[in-house]
């Protein structure tokens, strides 16, 4: 590399003649002054006069400013010029740096306005517009200051995305009637269950992929997993026991429905062990239609990086999946499938 890269590379502003030598790993003092002179010349460096010099022959100033050369825009312009219409493209052609600071953000709520733009019709939760948009459940969240700002500049308000906060607290909704065996979603993330919530209010419907559900649990994350939480709500809130061997008196079934990455797998088994007297098996028309939604979508890396793994083949049995790769595939790439994939549009299709 140049002595001129290393020095540009820099990300300081002025650089001390000390902290230049230690760069140019040169240690006759001739040279160093040569070399630091050339840079000079070549309107790399230019020296801070106030710095005063070093006192050696011969001298060198104290500190040099790097002149870095002005950033091409070029490919930056061009990408501004391919935002939606309905953005500020005249405001980021005019300050390119702050797209910069914006991309991610503006560039998904631009593909959303070419190729999803219907979706903003109806409403979705917080965290399933977030994974709509941008992929990434979570990402409104962390960074809600920034798409804030985002949203302002392209004189957009939160509004314009059409979503629902999902307020606390949560724990369950029982639809109003149920005949015969009873069914009990076990819900991971809060949001998903918030929505299937509000659609099964608004429309009196209960079938849900085919399976009628009469009670919607919030599983709490690792709540639902404690020894006998399951079992006591059984008891004590839909007064039903559980027997030995997971036969539960009443005909209830409690069905469990979480994001596909390890961890969501593992929630799926610790609750099912940590309650042995109910039937808790995964609800498998969700799963498949997580599977199904992702062919078409970039997968987020999994928050959960731990390398912890979990019986997958046992649960793709249950799931009716054997043969799965896909899952697979993506789980060993360290990806996968949040819930909130299943987001208010969707849910709304399968829901009867």
């Amino acid at each position: 590399m140049e002595l001129s890269e290393k020095v540009l590379k820099n990300a300081k502003h002025t650089i001390s003649d000390e902290e230049l030598q230690q760069i140019f790993h040169e240690s006759d003092y001739d040279l160093f002054h040569t070399e630091v002179e050339r840079l000079v010349e070549g309107g790399v460096l230019s020296p801070v006069k106030s710095s005063k010099t070093n006192g050696r022959l011969p001298p060198l100033f104290n500190k040099y400013r790097i002149i870095k050369p002005p950033e091409d825009h070029t490919g930056t312009l061009e990408s501004i010029r391919r935002l939606n219409p309905i953005l500020n493209i005249a405001g980021y052609l005019q300050r390119p740096e702050l797209y910069q600071k914006h991309l991610e953000f503006v560039e998904g709520i631009s593909r959303y306005l070419w190729f999803a733009q219907d979706l903003l019709e109806k409403p979705m939760s917080r965290k399933e517009r977030s994974f709509s948009v941008w992929g990434k459940e979570k990402l409104w969240d962390e960074k809600r200051a920034l798409v804030n700002e985002v949203l302002k500049y392209n004189r957009l308000d939160e509004k314009f995305l059409h979503y629902y906060d999902t307020p606390e607290p949560f724990f369950e909704y029982h639809h109003p009637e149920h005949d015969g065996l009873r069914n009990v979603l076990v819900i991971e993330n809060k949001d998903t269950w918030f929505t299937f919530r509000k659609l099964m209010q608004d429309t009196g419907k209960n079938r849900i992929a085919g399976t009628a559900v009469d009670v919607l649990l919030y599983g709490e994350g690792n709540k639902i997993t404690k020894r006998g939480a399951l079992e006591d709500y059984s008891a004590s809130m839909l007064g039903v026991q559980g027997e030995p061997g997971g036969h539960v008196r009443g005909a209830t079934r409690f069905l469990y429905f979480g994001d596909l990455d390890w961890e969501g797998i593992r929630l799926f088994f610790r609750t099912r062990d940590a309650n042995p007297s109910l039937e808790i098996q995964p609800f498998s028309s969700l799963y498949r239609l997580m599977l199904e939604l992702a062919e078409t979508v970039e997968l987020p890396k999994s928050l959960d990086q731990r390398g912890v793994i979990a019986p997958l083949p046992e649960f793709l049995s249950l799931v009716g999946l054997s043969e799965e790769e896909n899952l697979r595939t993506l789980l060993a790439e360290g990806k996968y499938i949040p819930q909130e994939i299943v987001n208010y549009q969707v849910a709304a299709k399968i829901l009867k």
